[in-house]
């Protein structure tokens, strides 16, 4: 079976070597590149089965993995408790980011979401250990 980059060099060949093509050469080329557009056609219809394929392979394989992963990480490592783990709310996006409490009293961390990388919470932001406690008792104040 000619490869489509063959079949291209051959009509390009018929046409550069008569200038006064007939009606009938015309017809001919005209034909011979829809039967050429057909193979792209289905060559690309493969392609993309193809690649489905993978796609659903690798998902399958990603699964898996992660199976193992939770398997293999829960025997070696005791899970966090939900108490450890502070919930903020990306100001930019809404996504709900997760992070483990002691963060907030550690300098110069900053937090950002995972999804857009915008600023949930940066420590360097307050200037002493009062300003926190006094945002803390604001809060308290609220309820």
């Amino acid at each position: 079976m000619e490869t489509i980059r063959e079949k291209v060099a051959y009509l390009r060949g018929m046409l550069d070597a008569d200038p006064k093509l007939g009606e009938e050469r015309i017809k001919f080329v005209f034909e011979k590149i829809l039967a050429l557009l057909d193979d792209i056609s289905d060559e690309l219809d493969a392609a993309a089965a193809a690649q489905s394929e993978l796609e659903d392979y690798v998902a399958e394989i990603d699964l898996d993995l992660a199976a193992l992963e939770d398997d293999f990480y829960a025997e070696e490592h005791p899970s966090h408790e939900e108490d450890d783990m502070v919930r903020m709310e990306c100001p930019e996006c809404g996504e709900r980011v997760e992070f483990e409490e002691g963060f907030l009293y550690d300098d110069d961390v900053r937090i950002t979401c995972p999804e857009c990388g915008a600023t949930v919470y940066d420590s360097t932001e307050l200037d002493d250990e009062d300003e926190f406690d006094a945002d803390l008792d604001e809060l308290g104040e609220d309820d």
